[in-house]
Order: structure tokens, then sequence, then C-alpha cells
């Protein structure tokens, strides 16, 4: 299984993080933006998520919802500015007990036969609030999401098989 790559450089206002999945552009993408799939991989394991809104399109919106174990809430959310299907997502993203603003670039990109390179590419507005969200943790939460989001892709490919 690929590993998930972290690079924030200093003094720069981005995150890069990059994985390859063993799984084709096409279906890395629908699950990626499919509101059934969300909730199986998207967030930390011990909480739930909720999707209330993904409207896969430009312009449309996105809202997700995690829960704890002691039922509080933390809602995310966004807008997809540009949607280009299997191979690019811009879209704002933001927790909205947090006054910022993150725009995130994926980009989904064939690294070989049925195999898939991710690379997210999130920017803020300052160094010091990518710093403070490198510090609450989303280097172990990304790996955790992806290794999750990887495993559902191994899942599904193999239900496709004859």
């Amino acid at each position: 299984m690929s590993k998930t790559t972290i690079i924030a450089e200093p003094n720069k206002q981005e995150i890069i993080i990059s994985r390859t999945f063993e799984a084709p552009c096409e279906l890395v993408f629908q699950m990626w933006t499919d509101p059934a799939y969300i909730p199986e991989w998207w967030g930390p394991s011990f909480m739930t998520t909720t999707v209330e809104s993904l409207d896969a399109k430009n312009g449309g919106m996105w809202r997700f919802i995690h829960r704890d174990p002691n039922g509080k809430e933390y809602a995310h959310r966004g807008v997809f500015h540009e949607v280009a299907s299997p191979n690019r997502l811009i879209q704002t993203h933001e927790l909205e007990f947090v006054p910022t603003v993150g725009l995130i670039t994926v980009t989904f990109e064939e690294a070989g036969a049925g195999r898939t390179k991710m690379t997210e590419t999130s920017l803020y507005p300052s160094v010091e609030i990518r710093d403070e969200l490198l510090r609450s943790g989303l280097t172990e939460g990304m790996d955790e999401l992806l290794d999750r989001f990887a495993s559902l892709l191994d899942m599904h490919s193999q239900r496709s098989l004859p």
C-alpha cells in the first residue's frame, strides 16, 4: 500500500498531500465525490460523518458533519469552484467554528496501469494558520483518512471483480 506524503515548506502558506492508489482515476474520482462513500472514509474513525449536502459541480456546495462519541458536532463546508471529472477539483474548505477558509486543489493523474496519483494542494490565508492546522493533528488525520480511503477502494475493486 502506498503511503501518504505531506509537504509543508517553511514560510509557505500551503500544504501538499499526495498518495498513489491502486485504482483507476475514474473510480478514485467517483468515490472521492460520491456522498454514499464519504461517511466510510472522510474524517477520523472515532467520529461518524454525515453528508448533509454534496453537489460536486461548478458552484455546488458541500457540508459534512462529524460527531464525536459524546455527540459534539464539527461541521465542515465549502464550495466547488471547478469540477473536471475525473482529473481535478478546486474547492474551498472551512470548519464552521474556525474563521478561515482554505482553497483546496485536488488532482487525480494516471500513475501506471490502473493506478492513480492524488495530489491535494491546500492554500491558507497565512503561514500561521497553516502551521496551526499542522499542530492540530492534520498530518496524522490525513494519514488515517487516506488509509481508510485506500481500503475502501480495495474493497470496491474486489467486489467489482467477476
